[in-house]
């Protein structure tokens, strides 16, 4: 019995978690615009596709049920779902944006859905468009999942990676560099773990203050 209290935690609706386990999903959410050239008109200069991947070509559909694309209200039908790999939504248009892809996760995860965000980019660094180039942009995140369900992290752990199904857009994906995207991350981790504790150092000196300033006042 102790061996299984130190191993598990309870969740909200019962079920067992495991205690002090975190598992990492990493991912990337990604534009690809195309510049129409001569068939470019006000409102419908650029076909684009915005799309969430795996940084190492995974089929994530183990972990994930649904992708969600939230596009700006202008177009009908905003949100959309995509329910099988590669997630990917193309649509035209003329003006960048922010674009929310919500990640819905498999019932055994057990978490609400994920919310992050890309920005549609249409035009290259010096602000023109090439028909015959893209302009992509790609960024990396990752999926924290912290004491996942033992249903879950059973079926993860033993889970065997295959790739995922072949995308028209792979030629145009940029080359992820998962070292120097880690110690991306280890820094600002860093730094919000800095930022924690000088919170957390600067509300307990408050906390004491206040204390000590109540004590002498009942004095």
């Amino acid at each position: 019995m102790a061996d299984s209290a130190d191993k598990y935690v309870t969740g909200k609706d019962g079920e067992r978690r495991m205690k002090g386990v975190t598992l990492t999903v990493p991912v990337l959410t990604g534009t690809c615009a195309f510049f129409l050239g001569k068939k470019a008109s006000e409102y419908q200069s650029h076909k684009w596709t915005v799309y969430m991947r795996s940084p190492t070509g995974e089929d994530l559909s183990h972990v994930l049920k649904k992708v969600t694309f939230v596009l700006h209200e202008s177009f009908q039908n905003p949100r959309r779902d995509v329910e099988m790999p590669p997630y990917e939504l193309t649509e035209t248009g003329w003006g960048e944006f922010d674009i929310v892809v919500v990640l819905h996760f498999r019932d055994d995860v057990k978490e609400g859905p994920l919310e992050l965000y890309h920005r549609l980019k249409l035009y290259d660094d010096a602000g023109v468009s090439n028909p015959k180039k893209p302009v992509v942009l790609e960024m990396y995140d990752e999926v924290v999942l912290w004491q996942p369900t033992e249903t879950f992290y059973n079926r993860f752990t033993a889970h065997k990676p295959a790739p995922a199904p072949p995308s028209q857009l792979a030629q145009y994906y940029t080359t992820f560099q998962p070292d120097a995207e880690y110690q991306r991350i280890q820094r600002a981790r860093q730094r919000l773990a800095q930022i924690r504790a000088n919170v957390e150092n600067t509300a307990a000196q408050l906390e004491a203050a206040h204390e000590a300033g109540a004590g002498w006042a009942g004095s």
